[in-house]
């Protein structure tokens, strides 16, 4: 694993006002990822997953929380400092040696949506991945997200959808 990457830690502003601190996922962060899974709605853990979970995996929290911050990179939105307290949005990005891209995610705890929060970690996360060689990302996204796809349109993102399957959408992203 990389050693941290503590440029990236930030406080932001959201539009209602509210600081959110920013930093990269940490192999620790694993309860925290817990708890806001638990907090998540059914929809919005469907949206994200695209289908019903009632729980993340310990090899899943694990993936998502060992990262080598290059090909793999989380990005965490807390509501202090970022050691204690609570995680209310992620960002991230893994590399997929299939599609020769990383694939994108976002998620934001229900009471935290609508400020912006998801609009600041995926334009963050992509930053990050430009940084670090990208220029195409990868994303999954159910065909009912139109937060999502609006998100890409308003960053002025050139995507396409090149594959619908059912009740999703492959895209890929051009940043």
């Amino acid at each position: 694993m990389e050693v941290y990457p503590s440029r990236y830690e930030a406080w932001v502003i959201l539009r209602d006002g509210t600081k959110v601190f920013f930093r990269p996922v940490k192999a620790t962060d694993g309860p925290f990822l817990l708890e806001l899974f638990k907090k998540l709605s059914p929809l919005s853990i469907s949206l994200r997953f695209l289908f019903p979970l009632d729980d993340l995996s310990e090899k899943t929290v694990y993936q998502f929380t060992h990262v080598d911050y290059k090909k793999d990179f989380g990005l965490a939105a807390f509501v202090d400092n970022g050691d204690s307290g609570a995680i209310i949005g992620v960002g991230r990005y893994a590399y997929d040696p299939e599609n020769e891209r990383p694939e994108l995610a976002v998620v934001v705890r229900d009471d935290w949506q609508g400020k912006g929060l998801g609009t600041l970690l995926l334009l963050r996360v992509v930053n990050i991945g430009r940084e670090n060689g990208f220029s195409r990302f990868g994303a999954l996204i159910d065909s009912q997200n139109r937060v999502i796809m609006s998100i890409f349109r308003r960053l002025g993102y050139d995507y396409k959808i090149y594959r619908r399957e059912q009740d999703a959408y492959f895209i890929e992203i051009r940043a």
